[in-house]
């Protein structure tokens, strides 16, 4: 296994090695899911905590959110710039002390300037994670461990509210971040440990001004901005339910903290079928088909929950799952697609898909706590909703003459691009270095 995996590198790790790779991307990627989910079962309990309102705790949460976004946009250029190895090691080193600086927070407005923190580092770790994909591994490949990443990405919210619930059993919330700091030394470990995969003859050449303007020369691309706003959408309802979910089932269903986190983790575990039920499913039917498949079930699972998602936390479970199995889905492929629309700036462009997702994501968390009847009917609107204008989308965007490599129309560099039965760019679709573009900006 570890032999062929090797194969897959087109940027060898000497000291990491092929699946020491992989576990360091699927660390990097937990690490804001972990953040979030490990810490939502004590939120209901944070108003008491500290003498606050829950708008105010929230802003823990979307607070992180929004600075991990800023983080990406920041971070991923500069790693074109200086490359990938000491932006990753700066940002877990931030991420890993600011974990440490939450345990300490004395009242409210100090957990959240230290979120804030540690989201910026965060947003650091995540942006090379995803620009080290395409850097590291073969072009055929990179759909592969995408879905390996997204499957084990399901472990950190299978686990985290599981193990947030079981230290509030024993603890208050404070030992949730001393967990999360060690999550942050063992990604440290292995950052150390990782090689360089942007060579300085392919870095951008320009000023540091220079390189963060580099994601404006990546959202030029109207197939690449079409097709992220598109698939962002996903993040809006999600978010909203990462917002809200205890409150839902804690508050709303009465049930307790340990039983909350059953349910969330037995969603997320189960969310782990979607990348298996795209490959599986991409033998027969093309990406761009699927993808409207999709968009409709994500729909009706949203109209599922209106109808029904309060009548019990098994029902409202249910139909959850439906959705999140959707965007579990679409991830892999449809990231894929997006680094495939231009052969270089690959930290913006990751920047860009990943800002994107938070952004949006954001959005989603604030909307979720506005007054809605319930929390349930206000998961359900913003599914049916966020699903209505990205369907619509999506029919425009095949409507246009906008290219899009991998779904329609010409390659990243204005050729003709074979697809694969599948959908997937093929071979015509392979990158090619641009960074001698840099020097000349």
């Amino acid at each position: 296994m570890k032999q062929k995996m090797q194969q897959w590198l087109v940027r060898p790790q000497g000291k990491l090695g092929p699946l020491g790779l992989v576990v360091l991307l699927v660390t990097a990627s937990l690490v804001t899911p972990l953040s979030l989910d490990m810490y939502t079962p004590a939120v209901p309990h944070m108003t008491e905590a500290f003498d606050t309102t829950a708008g105010t705790v929230n802003l823990t949460l979307v607070g992180y959110f929004l600075f991990f976004a800023v983080g990406l946009l920041v971070f991923g250029p500069l790693s074109d710039r200086y490359g990938r190895r000491p932006v990753l090691l700066a940002g877990v080193v931030t991420y890993t002390s600011a974990s440490g600086l939450c345990a300490l927070a004395l009242d409210i407005e100090m957990l959240i300037v230290f979120r804030v923190v540690q989201a910026l580092g965060a947003g650091a770790v995540s942006a090379v994670a995803t620009a080290v994909v395409k850097d590291a591994f073969k072009a055929e490949k990179r759909e592969a461990i995408l879905s390996i990443v997204q499957v084990m990405f399901v472990v950190g919210p299978v686990l985290s509210p599981v193990v947030g619930a079981l230290i509030l059993q024993v603890f208050d919330w404070r030992m949730t971040f001393c967990a999360l700091g060690a999550v942050g030394l063992f990604c440290c470990a292995l950052a150390v440990l990782f090689e360089e995969t942007l060579p300085q003859e392919e870095r951008y050449r320009g000023t540091v001004l220079g390189s963060i303007g580099q994601l404006g020369a990546v959202a030029k691309s109207k197939g690449f901005s079409s097709f992220l706003a598109i698939v962002g959408l996903y993040n809006l309802p999600f978010m909203a339910y990462i917002a809200v979910g205890s409150y839902v089932y804690i508050s709303f269903f009465g049930l307790s903290e340990l039983e909350y986190s059953v349910f969330f983790a037995v969603a997320a575990l189960l969310t782990a079928a979607g990348p298996f039920i795209w490959l599986k499913a991409s033998r027969y039917v093309s990406a761009r088909r699927f993808t409207g498949i999709l968009l409709v079930a994500a729909a009706l699972s949203g109209v599922a929950m209106l109808l029904a998602g309060e009548l019990s936390p098994v029902l409202f479970c249910l139909t959850f799952l439906v959705f999140a199995l959707t965007e579990a889905c679409i991830r892999p492929y449809s990231t894929n697609i997006l680094l495939s629309q231009q052969e270089g700036d690959t930290g913006a462009a990751s920047s860009l898909i990943n800002f994107a997702h938070t952004a949006i994501g954001c959005v989603g968390m604030l909307l979720a706590v506005l007054p809605w009847s319930s929390y349930v009917q206000g998961i359900g609107v913003l599914i049916v909703a966020s699903m209505a204008f990205a369907g619509i989308g999506w029919i425009a965007l095949l409507k246009s003459r906008i290219p899009l490599a991998g779904i329609k129309g010409a390659s990243p560099s204005g050729q003709a691009a074979p697809l694969a039965r599948d959908g997937r760019p093929g071979q015509g679709a392979v990158d090619a270095s641009s960074r001698a573009k840099g020097s000349a900006r």
